[in-house]
């Protein structure tokens, strides 16, 4: 059985992952911010409680983190697979240039690339400890350098950072033995990504889960769209 963590698992891909890998022979750690609020994960951890534990965790709480592992280490000696998929979009004050302030642009790119590498160093252990390793970093099209384009400052810096995390996490000796990607999930209708957005998360989460389950060591430190091609750095 597959043992893996999910961060931000209340809502839209995150929860989408959840109920998917369930198919997959799997246990599943789902965190979030405010497990009281997560009405739709826990009636899932309800149907299946014997295969998902809801845990608290804060990216941007260390403390958050590390109690969210002990949880996690006093109910398995090892890891899978980590998917680091909390992040936040960021309002107009991290998107647009004239309304950009250094408070909430360092807001997200803490959420979503500093929290993300932390989480990834926490799990360490336990995924050594696992067969076939991986951490998954849920990115974005918009944190490729060749394809960028105006606005949305405090997003696409924050995934750049988020896709160097996983590049160098890829190739540290620390993390040898653990495979680490990039995966962009594509537009998707969630909070963030709006109603109009070109896939639903049942679809995008299809294919994620597809791209996850064969992903080999021989593509350590890749960046790859969902549907399994290769993105540009």
């Amino acid at each position: 059985m597959q043992r893996i963590l999910i961060t931000g698992a209340n809502r839209g891909i995150g929860f989408e992952l959840t109920r998917q890998l369930l198919k997959d022979d799997a246990y599943i750690f789902a965190t979030c911010r405010a497990p009281e609020r997560a009405d739709a994960l826990n009636e899932l951890a309800r149907k299946h409680e014997d295969r998902v534990t809801v845990l608290q965790m804060d990216v941007n709480d260390e403390a958050s983190i590390d109690g969210a592992l002990k949880a996690v280490a006093a109910k398995t000696d090892a890891l899978n697979l980590l998917i680091n998929n909390a992040g936040i979009g960021g309002g107009d004050q991290a998107r647009i240039l004239g309304q950009l302030t250094a408070t909430e642009v360092s807001y997200v790119i803490s959420t979503n690339a500093v929290g993300p590498l932390i989480v990834a160093q926490a799990c360490r252990d336990l995924l050594k400890c696992g067969d076939n390793p991986r951490v998954v970093m849920i990115s974005s099209g918009m944190g490729s350098l060749q394809r960028a384009g105006g606005s949305s400052y405090a997003y696409r810096m924050s995934k750049v950072a988020l896709n160097m995390a996983a590049r160098v996490l890829a190739f540290d000796k620390a993390m040898a033995g653990i495979t680490t990607i990039a995966v962009n999930p594509g537009w998707v209708q969630t909070d963030m990504g709006g109603p109009n957005a070109a896939l639903t998360p049942q679809e995008s989460t299809k294919s994620l889960r597809a791209l996850i389950n064969r992903v080999t060591p021989a593509e350590n430190g890749k960046f790859f769209q969902y549907d399994g091609s290769e993105l540009p750095w």
